[in-house]
């Protein structure tokens, strides 16, 4: 039985992911004669969903690195070496920006291609802030801290997204912020001063920051700051460089890097979106050369960028072009990215997560565990769904943990 010459792709509820590739599709649909259809789920279950539920129905799947783990052991993504040829690879990984690349590399094999990088960022108001009497942005969490209890009463405040997952990157970014990569190294234990610091950090900042932030992500903070005049400045957010774009919202944001903690170090998770080719695709060919073809140098830097897209190939990041559009985006979080956390990507870190990020959350906003029970926990988690999450298989960039 012949497959149908049609494609299906799954990607994440935002213009941000979904812009960008029906705009790219469109072109490359009519030249091969093939339709192809872009999905989308909410950012809950892009972080979340397991892959087992896309992959029968799904050519290309957007995928978070830390599926990885998951997706080798699973048989259910093709190995990108079986799609794309060693220069197009070399491309790709000469070109990543800070670890993203190399996020969906595992046991020595590639998963995914990083179409789209991202990690945690800073962002402001500028607007807000040049009516304000602040002088300046915070550059320290302390500063931080002191921002937002200065504002606390106020109409235009601090916020940052503190929902279970992100409550979970959030406590990681700080984490790093205080103790370096030895905050939690790979397959290690946490360092318990810097990680009984960091909850004590957060549990008094969500005392003093816009109420949205207990249930928010990025998405939904960044709507928020965008079209009123509620919140000026989120110390820690994954950038979404849509918000960065005239006249996507009625008001911009600018992003910079995140806060520095008492070494100086910034703290930060990698985030970003690979695309993966499902095992069971029809067309597997077809799959393979869209897909190849939205990773490319010259597509990233062009029509990935000016239909709404936060590219993951660094000429996009460099081009004076692409950061006029963004108001710099790209050249002023680069240090952060470079820098960024990866998630552990076993396969056990799909339900960690989740079950790590409500553990942190509870603390943060109920208040009713100590620091050190709290930190039990998330040991025993770690324990009992990651083992030992190390990938020696994969020699990994400089800022990958």
């Amino acid at each position: 039985m012949t497959a149908t010459r049609r494609l299906r792709g799954i990607a994440w509820d935002h213009p941000r992911a979904m812009n960008p590739l029906r705009a790219i599709s469109a072109g490359w649909s009519t030249a091969n004669d093939c339709p192809v259809q872009w999905d989308a789920r909410s950012l809950k279950d892009f972080e979340d969903q397991p892959l087992e539920e896309l992959a029968d129905r799904y050519d290309l799947i957007l995928i978070d690195y830390p599926f990885v783990g998951f997706a080798a052991s699973s048989g259910l993504i093709a190995p990108v070496e079986d799609w794309a040829d060693a220069d197009y690879l070399a491309d790709q990984a000469a070109a990543s920006v800070g670890p993203s690349y190399p996020s969906y590399t595992w046991h020595r094999r590639q998963w995914a291609l990083a179409i789209d990088a991202a990690c945690q960022v800073s962002g402001v108001r500028s607007d807000l802030l040049e009516t304000s009497s602040r002088t300046g942005l915070p550059e320290t969490w302390d500063d931080v801290m002191e921002l937002a209890a200065a504002l606390r009463d106020g109409g235009c405040r601090v916020a940052i997204p503190l929902n279970p997952n992100h409550s979970y990157c959030a406590f990681l970014s700080l984490g790093i912020s205080r103790a370096g990569p030895r905050f939690w190294p790979a397959g290690g234990h946490l360092d318990k001063g810097a990680a009984r610091a960091t909850l004590e950090f957060l549990r008094e900042l969500s005392t003093r920051v816009h109420p949205l932030s207990r249930g928010a992500d990025p998405i939904a903070i960044s709507d928020r700051m965008s079209t009123t005049a509620e919140i000026l400045y989120v110390p820690l957010m994954f950038g979404y460089s849509s918000y960065a774009r005239a006249g996507f919202r009625p008001k911009r944001i600018r992003f910079g890097a995140a806060p520095r903690g008492p070494g100086a170090c910034i703290g930060s998770v990698l985030g970003g979106v690979g695309i993966a080719l499902s095992a069971r695709s029809e067309n597997p060919g077809l799959a393979a050369d869209l897909a190849r073809l939205i990773a490319s140098r010259d597509v990233q830097s062009g029509l990935y960028a000016t239909a709404g897209g936060q590219p993951g190939h660094a000429a996009a990041w460099e081009s004076r072009r692409v950061n006029d559009l963004v108001d710099d985006f790209f050249s002023a979080t680069r240090r952060t990215i470079e820098q960024a956390f990866l998630r552990p990507r076993v396969a056990g870190h799909r339900r960690f997560q989740v079950l790590a990020g409500e553990l942190i959350h509870r603390f943060i906003w109920q208040g009713r565990t100590s620091p050190d029970h709290c930190l039990a926990e998330f040991e025993l988690l770690a324990e009992r769904l990651l083992g030992d999450w190390r990938d020696t298989g994969t020699d990994r960039k400089a800022g990958a943990a």
